[in-house]
């Protein structure tokens, strides 16, 4: 018979939540092959029997491990598109500011789930349905800068194919390429005249980063 909790530190019992974040970090870490219920009790030091009073099986937990991703890194895009006092202008360097912050968003737990979704049908399921409500959300925001339905579509493909395939192909830049290239994005994505010409690098990564001039000397 199962003890409530049962596991490797009885006054301290773990939840579903430690195993799901255990788990996601060996999904990042080592990969798809690490989701295996023996590998993630030995790195929590845990027994089956704490894992089974928890979850029925591995796929209750892997569901957990899906819904964890999909709530989790699309938090902070979210907070931006469904905020009713920003406009569209000031959507576009939210979206900017969290990708290249990676605050609120690893892209490392993206590029684990496309990986995952190659062998596994329901993450695919979960993936897409991600991946288009995140391309929903760019199109919608450019819609509101005046480009008509299919311009707003192919702007919104071609910046989350771009953010996508970035870290999916493992482009090595530095913080300060990524932001001096911001602008000339900028101007294909919506025009030469986003950005002020007289704008200088400090300004941009202030207004970007939110990081005055001085923290750039």
């Amino acid at each position: 018979m199962k003890t409530t909790g049962e596991n490797s530190n009885k006054n301290n019992p773990l939840t579903r939540q430690d195993w799901i974040d255990t788990a996601r970090t060996m999904l990042i870490e080592e990969g798809v092959s690490s989701l295996s219920l023996r590998r993630i009790a030995s790195r929590l030091g845990a027994t089956t029997g704490a894992f089974y009073w928890l979850f029925s099986n591995l796929e209750d937990m892997l569901a957990g491990l899906r819904k964890d991703w999909e709530t989790r890194n699309s938090a902070a895009f979210d907070a931006i598109f469904d905020h009713s006092k920003l406009d569209c202008y000031e959507k576009y360097i939210g979206y900017v500011r969290v990708v290249l912050k990676e605050s609120g968003y690893d892209p490392k737990y993206d590029s684990a789930m496309r990986d995952w979704a190659n062998s596994n049908e329901l993450t695919r399921e979960v993936l897409t349905r991600v991946d288009n409500k995140r391309i929903s959300q760019l199109q919608t925001m450019f819609g509101e800068m005046g480009f008509n339905q299919r311009a707003a579509r192919v702007r919104a493909l071609m910046t989350y194919f771009h953010q996508s395939g970035y870290y999916w192909m493992g482009v090595e830049e530095t913080l300060e390429e990524r932001l001096a290239n911001i602008p000339y994005y900028a101007e294909i994505l919506i025009g030469s005249d986003f950005f002020s010409e007289d704008m200088t690098h400090n300004d941009l990564r202030n207004l970007i980063l939110g990081e005055q001039a001085e923290h750039n000397a």
